[in-house]
C-alpha cells in the first residue's frame, strides 16, 4: 500500500486566500466566491461565519505526518477540536471560522492534503476496500489503481463542470467491499482465466431512487482502465440533466436509454478514449497468481 505524493498545489491556495481577503473586504461578490470556496472543499454552514472543510483522502490513507497536520488544524482552528471521519473515506472539520480557511488549506498543504474537489459537481473522493493491500482474498491491491485514477482525474477539465457530484469505488475483488454496486462508477478487480482486469459497474446509487449499478463491461484489462472511467464520466457530462439536480445521476441515464442503450453509448465513448489516451501510462497494480476455488460474492470477507 502507497501514499499519493503531494495533491495541494500551493499557487491554487494562494489564489483562494487572495479571494478570501477579497470577499471579506467586499470587493468580491457572494457567488463568485461561493464557487471558488466549493472548489477547494469549504462548505458552507447554516451558522454564521463558519464553515465545513471537507479533507479529501483518497482510499481513505494517512501517514502519521498527514495525521498530525489533521489533529493541528483541528485543534486550532475547530472550537469543539472535533473531526468526522465520513462513509466516504474523508475527515470533515466543522465550525471552521471563514476568515481562517486558508490558513487550514495551507497548513494540510505542508503535509500533501488537499480538500480540492471534495464538494460541489465534481468527482468526489475515490474510496476503495478497507482492506486493500492486506486482504488475503483480494486479486491486487488496487491502491496504485486508485492513486492513477486521483492523478488523472483532480484538476482535469472533465472534472470542473459537470452536472452533478460524481462517485467512484475501487475493490479489490468480486466481494465488492467497496460497495461499487451503489456508485456512479464501481471498478472491481477480477481474473478471467489467467488475465487480470476489471469489470467496470455504473449506474450505482441510493437517495430517494435507490438503483442498482449494472455492468457496463464485464472485463477490461488494465491498460484499459483509465480509458473505461472517463467514457462513464464523459456520458455523465454529455447526457446528465443539468436542469435538475434531483435527477442528475448516472442511474437516471441508465434509466432514461435502457440498460442496453446506456451500455451501447459507453461503448462509443470508450472507443474514443481508448484512442484519446493511448499514449499515457496506465496505472498498474501488483496482481497475484489466480487461485483454485470458489469465486467470492458480493459481500465483507468473514
Amino acid at each position: 500500500m502507497s501514499l499519493l505524493k503531494s495533491l495541494s498545489d500551493a499557487d491554487e491556495i494562494a489564489h483562494y486566500e487572495e479571494a478570501l481577503a477579497r470577499y471579506l473586504d467586499l470587493e468580491l461578490d457572494a457567488e463568485r466566491f461561493t464557487a471558488l470556496r466549493l472548489q477547494q472543499g469549504v462548505y458552507g454552514q447554516r451558522q454564521e461565519g463558519v464553515n465545513m472543510v471537507r479533507i479529501k483522502l483518497p482510499g481513505g490513507r494517512l501517514s502519521p505526518s498527514r495525521l498530525t497536520a489533521i489533529a493541528e488544524v483541528a485543534e486550532k482552528h475547530v472550537p469543539q477540536q472535533v473531526a468526522h471521519i465520513t462513509t466516504r473515506q474523508d475527515i470533515q472539520l466543522h465550525h471552521v471560522p471563514l476568515a481562517e480557511t486558508g490558513a487550514v488549506l495551507r497548513r494540510l498543504a505542508e503535509d500533501g492534503v488537499t480538500t480540492r474537489e471534495a464538494c460541489g459537481n465534481t468527482i468526489r473522493n475515490i474510496t476503495s476496500c478497507p482492506l486493500a493491500g492486506v486482504c488475503p482474498r483480494e486479486h491486487t491491491d488496487v491502491t496504485a489503481h486508485l492513486d492513477g485514477a486521483v492523478a488523472h482525474f483532480l484538476r482535469n477539465p472533465l472534472n470542473q463542470q459537470m452536472p452533478r457530484k460524481f462517485k467512484i469505488s475501487f475493490s479489490g475483488c468480486e466481494a465488492d467491499c467497496a460497495q461499487g454496486l451503489i456508485h456512479d462508477l464501481g471498478i472491481v478487480a477480477k481474473r478471467q482465466g489467467e488475465r487480470a482486469g476489471f469489470a467496470v459497474l455504473a449506474g450505482g446509487g441510493l437517495g430517494h431512487k435507490p438503483h442498482e449499478a449494472i455492468t457496463v463491461a464485464e472485463f477490461i484489462e488494465e491498460h484499459e482502465l483509465l480509458p473505461a472511467m472517463e467514457a462513464v464520466v464523459t456520458l455523465h457530462n454529455k447526457y446528465s440533466d443539468r436542469t435538475k439536480r434531483a435527477k442528475s445521476r448516472i442511474k437516471f441515464l441508465v434509466d432514461r436509454f435502457g440498460e442496453d442503450g446506456f451500455v451501447a453509448r459507453f461503448n462509443e465513448e470508450f472507443a474514443r478514449t481508448k484512442a484519446a489516451l493511448a499514449g499515457k501510462p496506465a496505472p498498474q497494480g501488483e496482481w497475484r497468481a489466480a487461485t483454485r476455488g470458489p469465486v467470492p460474492g458480493p459481500g465483507a470477507p468473514r
